[in-house]
């Protein structure tokens, strides 16, 4: 699971993932359309093993509620209909399409990623933390929340460029504190801008086939299957 500040963030990382899966623009064109609530624009593809976020309450006794995973199992109608397996609990449930303000829409949508701000109170075993703002410091406290999501350190990684203003804490703001992004933030490569990602200083990286050296943050590298 990746948690990013943005909706757009979120966007581009599912759309990614959906890539590394084969899944093309054309395809998505015929999807079937996700919840509006979930602010994506990302239609729904029928497409056994693809990872969907559920977005409504429907039935808490199985497990069909608002923010759990499952994987796409087997196609019914289309890509209307389909069944799924919960990835927490290995339930099945079924994925139709439900109506809300003469909208007709699936209650999910993919589930590669999500924003911080509805990852709060999920308890995240494995993933990464892209703080994508590209003009404007997170809110305050959005790095502190983003990093508690995880179980540990080790299950979490850092994706992109992270700077001081990421991770401003809860509280007033002062005058010393530097807000928007530019040279009064120190880059995480700094030694004075050092972060979380000093807390795997000394893992080993890989290499790739064109003997390049590769971190365990790059995106083309990520496997986005379920765990």
């Amino acid at each position: 699971m990746w948690l990013t500040n943005t909706n757009q963030g979120a966007s581009d990382v599912c759309r990614a993932a959906l890539e590394h899966h084969g899944v093309t623009f054309a395809q998505l064109a015929s999807g079937y359309l996700c919840d509006p609530a979930s602010k994506s624009l990302l239609r729904i593809l029928a497409i056994a093993g693809l990872i969907i976020r559920l977005t409504r309450n429907f039935d808490k006794q199985r497990g069909f509620v608002n923010g759990a995973l499952a994987v796409i199992c087997e196609s019914l109608d289309g890509n209307r209909v389909f069944t799924a397996r919960l990835l927490s609990s290995g339930n099945m449930i079924l994925i139709h399409p439900m109506e809300e303000d003469g909208a007709r829409f699936l209650p999910c949508c993919y589930g590669y990623c999500t924003t911080i701000r509805r990852a709060q109170g999920a308890d995240i075993f494995h993933g990464c933390l892209y703080m994508d703002n590209k003009w404007h410091a997170a809110a305050r406290g959005y790095g502190y929340v983003g990093v508690s999501r995880f179980r540990s350190r080790q299950g979490v990684y850092l994706y992109g460029k992270l700077r001081r203003s990421d991770f401003l804490p809860v509280g007033p703001e002062l005058e010393s504190e530097a807000v928007k992004r530019g040279y009064l933030s120190v880059d995480s490569s700094d030694d004075e801008g050092a972060g979380l990602e000093y807390a795997f200083a000394g893992q080993e990286e890989s290499s790739s086939e064109d003997g390049t050296t590769r971190s365990g943050n790059v995106l083309d590298t990520v496997d986005f299957a379920p765990l």
